[in-house]
């Protein structure tokens, strides 16, 4: 990590070919909004930028879909009955694979966590966001404090469902929190408006990521200078 980001992580999440890519199985679903905010442009742009200045991109993954996967579960969710009926993210299959030119680095420090299951852990009350943050069941906490990173900017799918479920865990767990309104994307245009208009702000700074990038080069340039005293 640059030293003008010395405690910063980018969380990135689902970047799946079922959702980003044209032939994915939910791209036709997201395809609007996808669309409306240039995501897959924008986040083409941001990564190389956040590599640039080494901070390390933390890619917070579904369960994969498997043949029995939910042989025996008494507690499935929406979610959980859609994946399993449409195959999404088949383990194994290419729309289980991260887009292509958005994988992780090793090199850059990229960290891949434990898969979420979007589900709700006992002590979670019974809200829809409840099912849906990429820290339940997974070690990204963890991950994150071994390296000790106190902030964390969001970016990746849906806005208005694991998006703002994990921002929202995150800032309950003292993490700085920013996020990326036109790095993601929604089912509907109006309900990923809705999430980073109207709710993100309620608990994240929320930016472009034109607005982050310059924020960064111009603390990189800061950085620079103060090496060179």
């Amino acid at each position: 990590m640059s030293p003008s980001q010395p405690k910063t992580a980018l969380i990135f999440i689902d970047p799946y070919n079922d959702f980003l890519h044209p032939s994915g199985k939910l791209y036709p679903a997201l395809a609007d909004s996808l669309i409306e905010s240039n995501t897959i442009e924008h986040i083409r742009t941001l990564l190389p930028v956040v590599r640039e200045q080494k901070i390390p991109i933390y890619y917070c993954l579904h369960q994969q879909y498997k043949p029995d996967f939910y042989t025996g579960w008494k507690h499935m969710t929406t979610s959980h009955h859609q994946q399993k009926e449409n195959k999404v993210f088949e383990e194994g299959s290419w729309g289980a694979q991260i887009l292509e030119g958005l994988e992780p680095k090793v090199d850059n420090g990229d960290v891949v966590t434990s898969k979420h299951w979007n589900s709700r852990s006992a002590v979670d009350s019974l809200s829809f966001l409840a099912t849906r943050y990429s820290f339940n069941n997974t070690d990204l906490d963890f991950q994150l404090r071994q390296r000790e990173i106190t902030h964390v900017v969001l970016a990746g799918l849906t806005a208005n469902a694991c998006m703002e479920a994990t921002a929202r865990y995150a800032y309950d767990m003292g993490y700085h929190v920013t996020m990326l309104s036109d790095a993601t994307a929604g089912f509907t245009v109006e309900q990923k408006k809705a999430a980073t208009d109207i709710i993100w702000p309620l608990f994240a700074d929320v930016l472009t990521v034109d607005e982050y990038v310059a924020s960064l080069r111009t603390e990189g340039l800061k950085a620079e200078d103060v090496e060179g005293l």
